[in-house]
């Protein structure tokens, strides 16, 4: 007889906050206040921000599924200047499109079952796929295939039967632990975001729709660090401890309610205080903009323990465009300061010693 999970948001099976957990909270909303309160003559460099944001979030989500396309293709996909050429790119334009929803409508998207299947209906709406925006209608499990071919299983999610109950009873859950106050809200965001990606809902897009709820989630609860700075960018640099994490915290135990959420819970809040982080370290830069670009790309790559993107650089100096970074990297490397390592999306730059 299969164990019918069930989602207690009051203890979250006796979850106790650590030393770690506290700390981490307390960071977090110190960097949120800090924040919230940016200049107005900061809006530029926000929405360069943004602009890079948006680029980084859809393509490292869709990495970490192994999604892929050029550097040149991502910028004309995510600027509507071409249209997808083959599934990956398909994929990828309709996370661009789901994120932006996100963005822009938040306050009106309440996380219900009917919603999350209209999000993954938009996310497959380029794809030929005919299950986009519906549940899955078959078993599904989380398998690893390693090198030398031989494959195994992770995790059983529930069976496609009970997925429509069980995400209605985690949205349930969700709201319900939000106005009761069991935890504060960062823990019963990533609560959520394991039990869902526990659920394996779908047939396809099972982690990108994590992602993306995750977004959406701390959009709805003051935390919109990830509309500036990529959470996901900061996740596929760290997807060994995400993937490890979320298999600690649910495993054989999830569907028995004897799961342990403190390790990705740990994780997630890590995540969120390194992107406030980031973004307090990058509007510090909001007075320098008499400061050359040269300059500021030397200080960085100075200061960098290994080389940087154009990309990279660009999230890091916001207060001036691409094409002034471009120009800038050109006229540094003619004058032999810098070096260009590796090539099309491997490429970085560091300085010459």
């Amino acid at each position: 007889m299969i164990a019918l999970k069930t989602f207690n948001y009051k203890t979250l099976n006796d979850l106790r906050l650590t030393t770690s957990m506290v700390e981490k909270l307390s960071q977090i909303h110190e960097l949120k206040g800090k924040t919230a309160h940016i200049s107005i003559k900061s809006k530029d460099i926000l929405d360069k921000l943004l602009a890079v944001a948006k680029i980084e979030s859809t393509d490292s989500s869709n990495r970490i599924e192994g999604i892929a396309t050029s550097d040149v293709r991502l910028k004309q996909l995510m600027n509507q200047k071409t249209m997808p050429k083959n599934r990956s790119e398909e994929e990828i334009y309709g996370y661009r499109d789901v994120l932006a929803t996100i963005h822009e409508n938040y306050q009106y998207i309440k996380i219900t079952p009917n919603n999350i299947l209209a999000l993954h209906k938009e996310l497959f709406n380029f794809t030929a796929s005919t299950w986009g925006g519906e549940f899955k209608n078959i078993d599904n499990a989380i398998i690893t295939t390693f090198a030398d071919g031989h494959r195994e299983t992770h995790f059983t999610p529930p069976p496609a039967y009970l997925t429509p109950k069980l995400i209605e009873e985690l949205c349930n859950a969700y709201k319900n632990s939000l106005q009761e106050n069991y935890f504060p809200p960062l823990i019963i965001a990533a609560a959520f975001m394991l039990d869902f990606v526990s659920i394996h809902p779908f047939r396809d897009g099972n982690g990108r729709m994590s992602r993306l709820l995750m977004l959406l989630e701390l959009h709805q609860l003051g935390f919109d660090v990830g509309k500036y700075i990529s959470l996901e960018r900061l996740i596929e640099k760290t997807k060994a401890q995400y993937y490890n994490t979320l298999l600690k915290s649910s495993g054989k135990q999830w569907s028995e309610n004897k799961n342990d959420y403190s390790y990705f819970i740990d994780y997630f809040l890590s995540i969120v205080l390194q992107a406030y982080r980031e973004l307090d370290s990058r509007i510090d830069f909001t007075n320098d903009t008499d400061i050359n670009p040269e300059s500021l790309i030397l200080a960085k790559l100075s200061n960098s323990l290994r080389p940087l993107s154009r990309r990279e650089l660009m999230g890091l100096i916001p207060q001036y465009g691409e094409t002034t970074i471009k120009h800038a990297l050109a006229t540094l490397r003619k004058q032999h300061k810098i070096k260009l390592i590796g090539r099309g999306r491997a490429s970085k730059y560091k300085t010459n010693d």
